[in-house]
């Protein structure tokens, strides 16, 4: 039996998509071997060279399941080794600015993403090249889904995995994040090699700076809220670190503070991931992390269990993975920005205020909680003046057993995916940003802190 499935999208994050459902469609015997995969891209709309972050997981499925390497990263995408990130100016703490480090199990690499995207359009039916993969380039005009399938562009396809940013259809199915403190960004890039092997992130007064090398070009990306701060303010701001008008020119995108309804729409026959999804912050990097994860959901959603296809039950599995992703997003980039910065602005002010005001929020996050207040006890249990945001941290560092749990791989289950799977990385983090429980959890050694004194900009690399 053979389905047709289609994944409408231009990006990086299309690609994964791709590579996630033809992993999966050959990996398992079963009577939808024979699908065949569409890449729709309008290949009139070029992608841009801007760097982007390519997170370890997204790494690990291109090297599983093509024939490139780390050097076919570095001489076709241009990729430059990312040994972690640097956040200059955030925190409680003014003495130094901080690093949290990959550790020794985790790659991660910037790279072009139009080169990467240009590359895979033109070679990757070169390795699947039995007719199960077809390229098509257009721009899709119309679909419509339903119970049975859906068209595009009058086209029957089984299946649709939308990648377009705002989606292609039932565009008002978005729903305000979480938590997400900008929404309009403006994009640089610089033709001047970036030698620093990490990805930088810059607090300015009104937003912040998000600095990615490749080798040989630099794509600075500056986020703020335009509600608050005005493009004008944004420029200048811009400007104290790279001069947008004198030496190269920005681009200027809008989203909004919104997250889509779904992953896999009620009828079954549509999905949503990479940009689609709604996540549009680069600080962090960290929306590379839920894009990807969702294009494997959707993958399992099709093959997992071929004896049951398009159940709501198989559906609502996504969908519960789609809200911890919602949350996990809006709790990491929440973690970093909780402690504000040296700026007193509008912007800071109310970045903070929200992330606090989240991470405080007992409603969603007590039940990923309860077991280290109380030991399973029920929510009504845990003293009202407990500040979860602050107090659960200090509760886990007094009990032994949730203490050793918390510096083992294994067992600590964190919603902070960036910090709570590793005690290394969870160390850097509450050091780095000055949280007052740090001091309780025990180190073998203190986190390596750059030269600089907090808040300056130092781009040099990291010495091995």
């Amino acid at each position: 039996m053979s389905r047709k499935i289609a994944i409408v999208g231009a990006g990086v994050d299309a690609v994964l998509a791709l590579i996630h459902l033809v992993g999966a469609r050959d990996g398992i015997d079963c009577v939808y071997n024979d699908d065949v995969i569409y890449w729709i891209r309008d290949c009139s709309h070029k992608v841009e060279n801007f760097g982007v972050q390519m997170d370890p997981m997204g790494v690990n499925i291109i090297g599983a399941n093509t024939t490139l390497s780390c050097v076919d990263f570095h001489r076709k995408f241009d990729a430059t080794r990312k040994l972690g990130m640097k956040y200059i100016g955030f925190g409680a703490r003014r003495d130094h600015n901080f690093f949290n480090y990959y550790d020794t199990s985790e790659s991660s690499l910037h790279v072009d993403e139009g080169k990467v995207v240009d590359f895979f359009w033109e070679n990757f039916t070169k390795q699947y090249k039995w007719g199960d993969v077809v390229m098509v380039d257009k721009r899709v005009n119309s679909l419509e889904i339903g119970k049975k399938g859906c068209k595009v562009d009058g086209e029957d396809f089984d299946f649709v995995v939308d990648c377009v940013r705002g989606a292609l259809i039932n565009k008002d199915d978005y729903h305000p994040a979480y938590y997400n403190p900008t929404d309009t960004t403006l994009t640089v890039n610089r033709r001047i090699p970036g030698d620093w092997n990490y990805t930088a992130f810059i607090a300015c007064e009104h937003g912040y700076l998000t600095g990615i090398p490749t080798a040989d070009a630099q794509t600075w990306v500056y986020s703020y809220d335009s509600d608050i701060t005005t493009e004008e303010e944004a420029v200048k701001d811009f400007n104290k670190h790279c001069e947008v008008k004198k030496h190269c020119s920005y681009k200027k995108t809008e989203w909004d503070h919104n997250i889509s309804d779904y992953c896999i729409h009620p009828c079954g026959r549509y999905a949503r991931t990479g940009r689609a999804l709604g996540f549009n912050d680069e600080f962090l990097g960290f929306k590379s992390y839920p894009e990807a994860d969702l294009s494997e959901a959707i993958a399992m959603y099709l093959y997992e269990d071929p004896d049951r296809q398009f159940t709501n039950f198989q559906r609502m599995d996504v969908e519960e993975r789609w809200l911890d992703n919602k949350v996990d997003y809006a709790t990491t980039l929440a973690f970093y920005c909780q402690f504000g910065t040296q700026y007193k602005s509008d912007f800071w002010e109310k970045t903070r205020a929200d992330s606090c005001r989240f991470l405080e929020n007992r409603d969603i996050h007590l039940p990923d909680r309860r077991e280290v207040y109380n030991d399973g006890f029920e929510q009504e249990f845990i003293p009202v003046h407990e500040n979860i945001r602050l107090d659960y941290f200090r509760r886990q560092a007094e009990n032994p057993r949730h203490l050793k749990m918390r510096m083992t791989d294994k067992g600590s289950d964190e919603m902070y995916r960036t910090v709570g799977s590793n005690y290394q990385i969870f160390i850097e983090a509450i050091k780095g940003l000055g949280a007052p429980y740090a001091d309780k959890f025990p180190v073998m050694s203190d986190p390596v802190l750059p030269p600089e004194p907090f808040g300056e900009i130092n781009l040099d690399p990291i010495e091995m």
